[in-house]
């Protein structure tokens, strides 16, 4: 996939958005009581929340900590899902019920529950939230992979490279991955914007980050109790997460295209 007019600006937004704390013109934590609820100046451009806190450096906090999350847990359910949904393909061994029946009984189940799951365990926190989301996504993705594989190693061109006597290695690397990689790209990028969902609709309902954890979801927990009094503090975070989101999904349709 080539970075096109329609996927420049998305890849843009995404990149300012990632690298966005650098630009933060206050600490987003530090508490300034005499400016609650303060409008916008020169150096609060966003003006302040109900502690006095810089709501733009907020957004711009949350933002990295929340891509920080997506980005690290794409790329290890990237990485996993690519390996494990190669060696349980028909590559490499016979269809196997039992492995089809584990893949489709865990990924029956909401990401949400998994996340209680280990809050139960571990308590709330980045790495609880990480490893909810990589167990949640990674089977789906593994399952992807695999139907993928099966879809193309059933084809003509392979049947050929077998018979010429091509290795499996070679079959899946040179010829099945380069024709199935747009696709695994589209669902990764889709992903992403669902996790981005995902991550704050926990720090939402007060089961995600951590207290001390700067993210969208808690600022718009926190702005509901001021939205009659002043609105645009829950507009901003919502406004921050539909841009990211959406631009993960251009992203994803254009990988999509053929």
């Amino acid at each position: 996939m080539k970075i096109n007019k329609r996927t420049l600006f998305p890849f843009l937004v995404i990149l300012f958005i990632f690298l966005g704390s650098f630009f933060a013109p206050n600490d987003p934590l530090e508490v300034n009581l005499p400016l609650r609820f303060a409008n916008p100046s020169s150096k609060y451009l966003l003006g302040n929340d109900s502690m006095g806190r810089c709501v733009l450096s907020r957004i711009l906090f949350g933002g990295k900590t929340t891509l920080f999350m997506v980005m690290t847990a794409s790329i290890i359910v990237f990485t996993l899902g690519l390996l494990l949904g190669t060696l349980t393909s028909k590559v490499t061994m016979k269809k196997n019920v039992v492995v089809d029946s584990i893949i489709n009984a865990v990924t029956a189940i909401p990401p949400i529950a998994y996340l209680i799951i280990f809050i139960a365990s571990w308590g709330n926190g980045i790495k609880t939230t990480l490893i909810a989301l990589v167990v949640s996504y990674i089977l789906r993705f593994l399952r992807l992979v695999r139907t993928q594989i099966n879809i193309e190693y059933d084809k003509a061109y392979c049947t050929c490279m077998i018979s010429l006597g091509a290795s499996k290695t070679r079959l899946v690397l040179v010829h099945i991955l380069p024709n199935i990689l747009l696709d695994l790209v589209h669902y990764i990028c889709l992903s992403c914007a669902d996790m981005i969902l995902a991550i704050t609709g926990f720090s939402f309902i007060g089961i995600g980050l951590g207290e001390n954890v700067v993210e969208w979801g808690s600022m718009i927990l926190e702005a509901r109790d001021s939205i009659f009094i002043k609105p645009e503090l829950i507009i901003y975070p919502i406004f921050a997460v539909f841009i990211t989101t959406m631009s993960f999904n251009i992203i994803a349709k254009e990988a999509n295209r053929r």
